[in-house]
């Protein structure tokens, strides 16, 4: 029997910077579990653009779309055309999680949740009967698919190292099929401690998890030796959550002599976790940036945001800790809470003003489906599990005028007006600490993307006119 071909697309814009800074490790770990479970019973192919070009040439078997809220309708496309070919699609991650009713006709299945076993699963399923019957995946966990005009969900799936809350059964992300730079990115963990309103990830993800100090250690190590990396963002959504953890990669990271190779980390973590010892241990493994989502300068904003846990002081403290032990303090903030205030906002504006803050993100509220944030919006009428999803755009810079805003208080105008202000600002902060900022090697790349990216929008507008900035892609 012939190796089944699996198609797996990241649905992404691959003219957005943003959207392709860094290789898509939930694909890579779909990818290994595969070639792990099946061997040389699959054969898979990973890609982000030239979708209907692959289909046409390389004639999978199955097609695979793993798609967010803000690129559903890339996914919508794409399966079609799998449809079109005759091909079984099967559709995962954050938007079908949480929108299961979104499975649409040109979908099979939608794997709700972790892909990893499901997926495997799945593709032993088609190779048994060389389609995905209904009456098959009944039995098949944390799905849902299409059984005549019916829509059938079948039971949770437990998540992966739940019990022992370890991630380590795990195969290592295949990058081979990824563009890796010398300044690449790790996923130590899933799942975080907190519930803010606004966070789709921690709807994904419903228990925190981790992979151990030695796994971590091994893939450290295998990016370094494989691929040349010599500086690793990890993209958890706190990475120090677990202190006793983060004890242990520093004893294998001072055993290894990482620091003395010049290697380099960054990671993201809560004011809250930010202490002189924790600087003190993370400045010794040469962890050159710590990103938090400090999100208001205001405490009432800051209380909706995230919770009474949080206060602009500890937020100010922590970014001074960090600076004080040589860190480069990084924050992002959001504007355009519902209750907030132009006045409001220019607090926070004042906060970054004052504090030694080296990068700054900037966001506006984007209401993402399964947060309180969604809910209050589509209870207004804002936002509709059928809606457009271009319009949740999470770059308000790139399409202000049609993303949508949940402000009771300021308007489209005045909000982008006072965004400006921001950017002026967050530009003024990055001239003055990218001279000194280890950020400096990603510039030429980041300075390519963002030509690209500026032409792409450049043609679409002369292309399409006022359109979504995902229009034209196939």
């Amino acid at each position: 029997m012939e190796a089944t071909r699996v198609l797996l697309v990241n649905a992404v814009n691959p003219f957005v910077e943003a959207q392709n800074r860094y290789p898509s490790l939930g694909l890579g770990y779909l990818v290994a579990m595969l070639n792990r479970e099946l061997g040389d019973a699959v054969e898979v192919r990973l890609i982000e653009e030239d979708v209907a070009a692959t289909i046409r040439d390389w004639r999978p078997h199955l097609l695979g779309l793993s798609s967010v809220s803000q690129n559903y309708n890339l996914a919508k496309s794409y399966a079609e055309l799998g449809r079109e070919a005759g091909i079984p699609v099967i559709v995962g991650g954050y938007h079908i999680t949480e929108l299961p009713n979104n499975l649409t006709r040109a979908m099979d299945v939608g794997v709700l949740g972790e892909g990893e076993y499901a997926l495997v699963e799945l593709v032993e399923l088609y190779r048994e009967h060389g389609a995905l019957p209904p009456a098959k995946l009944a039995e098949v966990e944390g799905i849902v698919y299409w059984d005549g005009d019916e829509q059938v969900q079948t039971s949770a799936r437990e998540v992966v190292g739940k019990k022992e809350k370890d991630l380590d059964v795990l195969p290592m992300a295949d990058r081979s099929m990824m563009r890796v730079r010398p300044h690449s990115n790790m996923l130590t963990s899933r799942g975080c401690p907190y519930n803010c309103t606004f966070c789709a990830s921690t709807r994904f993800w419903p228990n925190i998890r981790y992979f151990s100090p030695e796994y971590m250690m091994e893939e450290i190590k295998h990016l370094r030796d494989t691929y040349g990396v010599r500086y690793i963002t990890f993209h958890d959504d706190l990475f120090i959550a677990n202190t006793k953890r983060l004890a242990g990669l520093h004893e294998l990271v001072m055993r290894e002599g990482l620091p003395q190779q010049g290697f380099r980390f960054s990671c993201a973590s809560s004011a809250t976790r930010i202490t002189d010892d924790t600087a003190r241990m993370l400045k010794e493994m040469n962890f050159v940036s710590i990103s938090m989502g400090l999100e208001s300068g205001n405490q009432e904003v800051l209380t909706r945001l995230k919770g009474k846990a949080f206060k602009v002081d500890i937020n100010e403290n922590a970014v001074h800790t960090l600076h004080r032990h040589g860190i480069h303090p990084h924050a992002s903030f959001i504007l355009g809470e519902p209750q907030e205030t132009v006045e409001q906002m220019m607090e926070t504006y004042d906060f970054i003003k004052r504090n030694p803050l080296s990068l700054v993100n900037l966001y506006v509220l984007t209401p993402l489906p399964g947060t309180p944030v969604w809910h209050n919006a589509k209870a207004r009428g804002l936002v509709s599990d059928d809606m457009d999803w271009d319009q949740l755009n999470i770059s308000f810079e790139l399409d202000w005028q049609r993303v949508i805003l949940v402000s009771e208080t300021v308007s489209r105008e005045e909000l982008h007006k006072v965004y400006q202000k921001f950017r002026r600002l967050r530009l003024w902060k990055y001239a003055k600490a990218m001279a000194f900022h280890p950020f400096q090697m990603d510039l030429p790349e980041y300075g390519r993307a963002k030509l690209v990216e500026w032409g792409y929008r450049v043609r679409n507008t002369f292309r399409h006119g006022s359109s979504p900035i995902n229009a034209g892609l196939d």
